[in-house]
């Protein structure tokens, strides 16, 4: 990017995966006596962490590009939006929420256009740069996925259950 602008959405979304890493963190250490599930979330920590790394590497690489074009959809508003919910989640006490709870939030943040936007702000730099960015950390679509299997070993809930069905 030639000069980095008062709204920078690789620096913004970066902090935004950031806040995702926090709250699967706090989930868990919310199932601290359940090494499985604490293990998982840990995990999924992890790899939000890694998207915001990713974010800022490919931050760093396009800095200097001056012909690069944000997607309008990745405006100022967006990220306010999302991170106005994923501040709604964090304000919740996660010493109350069961299992099937903290999977219906990680459940509705994986559905959000989160990865989408990842995606797209990723290939900012290019198809190369996307392509080597995409995999230094683990995939979206896999994290999905290993979202839908946990959700489908430790809930029972059939609502929540069919929404982790539609999980691509």
């Amino acid at each position: 990017m030639a000069a980095i602008s008062e709204f920078d959405p690789l620096e913004r979304f970066a902090a935004i995966e950031r806040l995702v890493a926090k709250l699967y963190f706090r989930f868990s250490h919310l199932f601290l006596q359940h090494p499985v599930l604490r293990d998982f979330w840990w995990e999924m920590g992890v790899e939000e962490e890694q998207h915001a790394a990713i974010l800022m590497a490919c931050r760093q690489m396009i800095q200097s590009y001056g012909d690069e074009a944000v997607d309008p959809s990745i405006g100022r508003e967006k990220a306010e939006e999302l991170r106005v919910r994923l501040d709604v989640y964090l304000s919740k006490g996660t010493p109350t929420l069961g299992v099937e709870e903290a999977f219906r939030i990680a459940l509705e943040i994986e559905n959000s256009e989160i990865d989408a936007i990842y995606g797209k702000l990723l290939s900012l730099g290019g198809p190369k740069i996307a392509k080597t960015m995409e995999n230094l950390g683990v995939p979206a679509s896999v994290q999905r996925q290993k979202l839908k299997a946990a959700l489908q070993r430790f809930c029972k809930d059939p609502a929540l259950l069919d929404e982790a069905r539609k999980v691509h």
